[in-house]
């Protein structure tokens, strides 16, 4: 967890506490070792790079180059995202274990760090699953409008569907650009810098 503006950690002291949680926490092995050789070469820079702020959202979702770090998309920062995302959705949808979830991933792909659309398509829809919502996942690389067919064909009424960087989409309300901002922000802040 980063530290709180105000709690006298030094950026170096912050670096170190966000790394050594990142080794506990970490299970793809190929970013764990990235971040391990770059502790071992003292490359603070690229550490900095990787650990600097956690990753925000923006007009299309959740966006970062692949990698690892707070900072990037990876294994632990989507399963730690949907994880954030699975609780406010309870909170918001009484029939979420019922209906569910459509998720869609698109092409892309970074083989140094094993990151890849489907791949964290997948670990998303392990992480619903796990917490009893159900899921239909796409078994290949789908367009959005597909996502809304899906939704369609399974009777959602929707408004438009709330898309998270074209592989989560789900039954929701009125949602303007301003809204979705805010909210996918404060999920980060509320649900995941709490875990």
């Amino acid at each position: 967890m980063a530290a709180p503006e105000g709690s006298g950690l030094g950026e170096d002291a912050r670096l170190d506490q966000e790394t050594a949680q990142w080794l506990r926490w970490d299970k793809n092995s190929l970013t764990l070792e990235a971040v391990k050789r770059l502790i071992a070469e003292g490359n603070k820079e690229e550490l900095r790079k990787c650990f600097g702020a956690r990753m925000e959202f923006g007009t299309a979702g959740l966006r970062a180059a692949m990698g690892p770090g707070i900072s990037r998309m990876n294994d632990l920062t989507i399963i730690q995202t949907t994880q954030g995302f699975c609780r406010y959705l309870e909170k918001q949808f009484s029939d979420l274990k019922q209906k569910g979830i459509v998720i869609s991933f698109d092409a892309r792909a970074h083989p140094s760090s094993g990151g890849s659309s489907r791949r964290f398509a997948r670990l998303a829809a392990t992480t619903f699953i796990s917490q009893g919502i159900p899921v239909y996942l796409f078994s290949d690389i789908t367009p959005t409008p597909f996502v809304v067919e899906a939704l369609k064909a399974l009777e959602w009424r929707l408004r438009p569907s709330l898309c998270l960087k074209n592989f989560l989409a789900l039954p929701s309300r009125r949602w303007n650009e301003k809204a979705l901002r805010k909210l996918l922000t404060f999920l980060i802040r509320k649900y995941i810098l709490e875990l």
